[in-house]
């Protein structure tokens, strides 16, 4: 997306708010949800808005962006946007409050491979500390702002270490596939297996 689009943040940025089509932000706001510069953030979206993909509604003195229903290739970009960055930006701010007891976190299954449709849930697979529970509600949640439901995986380190050395077929595919990164990388993931 982010070549397709000719910018990081400008992908992003349409990532999120397509994501969210129902929300509104300004623009200091959404620099600040995606932990980006403020001026930038305000430049991509007047572009965005320039090319009739964002809706612009002024509030006094401030200006708020939302994805424009009205744009012709609204509901494709929609769909590109949940399958890459909307999608990783969701589940990376779920997963932030429990970062710290997380070793790696990633999507594996059919949307990291690029064939998810519209009936596809999503595959989340975790290794930490943490319990299932606590990290639970906030995934429910994501699933109904994405529109389909999110299936969990969660291993501590130990047992994804003890299952990848006795070849566990599940967790030898995974290994092999292809990811989408919400923490750590494939260098971490593959120091967690050995």
């Amino acid at each position: 997306m982010e070549r397709l689009f000719g910018s990081r943040l400008r992908a992003r940025a349409l990532g999120w708010l397509l994501t969210h089509p129902d929300e509104r932000f300004f623009g200091r706001q959404l620099a600040q949800v995606l932990d980006e510069d403020s001026t930038n953030m305000s430049r991509e979206l007047a572009r965005l808005t320039g090319m009739g993909i964002l809706a612009c509604i002024a509030e006094g003195r401030q200006k708020y962006y939302q994805a424009d229903r009205n744009c012709p290739v609204y509901e494709e970009l929609r769909l590109l946007a949940v399958k890459t960055f909307g999608l990783a930006d969701l589940l990376r701010e779920v997963l932030r409050p429990h970062r710290a007891r997380l070793k790696s976190a990633f999507i594996f299954g059919s949307f990291a491979k690029g064939e998810g449709n519209r009936k596809s849930d999503v595959d989340l697979m975790m290794i930490g500390t943490l319990a299932l529970s606590e990290v639970a509600p906030a995934l429910r949640e994501a699933g109904k702002r994405l529109g389909r439901e999110i299936s969990p995986v969660l291993y501590s380190p130990r047992e994804f270490k003890q299952k990848a050395r006795e070849g566990h077929h599940f967790i030898g595919e995974v290994m092999k596939e292809e990811k989408i990164f919400l923490i750590g990388g494939e260098d971490e993931l593959k120091e967690l297996a050995r």
